[in-house]
């Protein structure tokens, strides 16, 4: 028998590990399930497997954490503000890694960058808009260095001044304190309307091994990558990683992380002797559905359209995919089934 939960409505925010199209930009809120199924990650999961609970999928690509803690307060504030109470919303954060920044861009400068050709890079999260863009919106910079992004031709001014930025200011420290005093303020926001909060990420957001917060790979070839990936399931060893080492990396920072109740609002994919503070991209390979011919389970919905895995392995040889992607669709369902929907706010 189904728990009876008192959460009626569900806000979800996150990056492309959230959703695949744009929210209010290029789908509704709720029309996630509208998505191909290539797309289907743990918003749209939920949604089925709770069909009763009112979902709202507010994630966009290339967000940055900071991006994301505004789409996910914006609409809570709206149920907030519609009569409904707070102990019957329920927030799921995505994080994406905190090197990510958007710039506003506001109706003084949109000339500079029109939304409409600027589509790929934008989030105009908010719904009270006669059409995309009217208010100004979010140019997303998914990485510190954009020089192999279409970007660098889409708008060459604006790229020479992120470039600038990253060859004299950008500090990892810097981004780490904004996040830290975003998620600083979801968890006070939460906590003052009785609004339960729980986190994950896209995978490890603290080892300084994951530069720029790509996970890494050091694969020589095709086949030691089909080895590492599908028969020995590597990821990093980070176990004996510690807090000491995140803040001696981020000393001023040092309060904030502190602060945080880490254990309370996030999960974190752990293996004992090999990683800690791990994410979801960490927890897919470890814990992947088997795949092959009969039975596709491909790991990443990149790998989805090659059709078998025969037909992902003969690409990963010829080096036309990478060692990480977003999570596919089987596999994001067994994570959506093992791990969010045993969390307390569905289960209470």
């Amino acid at each position: 028998m189904e728990n009876v939960i008192n959460m009626k409505h569900l806000v979800t925010s996150g990056c492309s590990f959230t959703s695949h199209p744009r929210v209010n930009l290029q789908r509704g809120e709720t029309e996630f399930l509208n998505d191909h199924l290539q797309f289907w990650y743990y918003t749209h999961w939920i949604k089925t497997l709770r069909p009763n609970l009112e979902v709202f999928n507010m994630g966009s690509p290339g967000n940055s954490n900071l991006t994301i803690a505004r789409s996910a307060l914006y609409k809570a504030k709206q149920l907030l503000n519609s009569g409904i109470d707070g102990s019957e919303i329920a927030i799921i954060i995505q994080w994406s890694n905190f090197h990510r920044k958007s710039y506003f861009v506001s109706n003084e400068i949109k000339h500079k960058a029109p939304i409409d050709t600027h589509e790929d890079y934008a989030n105009d999260f908010i719904n009270n808009k006669l059409y995309n863009g009217e208010k100004g919106y979010w140019l997303t910079i998914a990485c510190p260095d954009m020089d192999k992004s279409s970007f660098t031709e889409l708008n060459p001014k604006m790229f020479k001044f992120n470039q600038l930025y990253l060859e004299t200011l950008y500090n990892d420290e810097e981004r780490f304190i904004e996040w830290l005093d975003y998620f600083d303020y979801v968890i006070t926001f939460c906590k003052l309307h009785n609004i339960q909060l729980k986190c994950f990420f896209m995978h490890n957001p603290f080892s300084s091994i994951y530069h720029y917060g790509m996970l890494p790979s050091n694969y020589k070839n095709g086949e030691e990558m089909i080895q590492g990936i599908f028969v020995d399931k590597k990821i990093h060893n980070t176990w004996n990683e510690t807090d000491n080492d995140i803040i001696n990396r981020f000393p001023w920072a040092a309060n904030l992380y502190k602060q945080i109740d880490w254990k309370k609002y996030c999960w974190f994919f752990e293996e004992e002797g090999l990683h800690k503070n791990g994410g979801i991209l960490e927890w897919a390979i470890r814990n992947q559905i088997p795949s092959t011919d009969d039975d596709f389970n491909p790991l990443y919905q990149e790998w989805l359209p090659y059709g078998s895995q025969s037909e992902i392995e003969r690409n990963i040889i010829e080096g036309n995919t990478g060692s990480w992607g977003h999570v596919g669709h089987t596999n994001y369902k067994k994570f959506t089934e093992e791990i969010i929907l045993k969390w307390e706010m569905f289960n209470q």
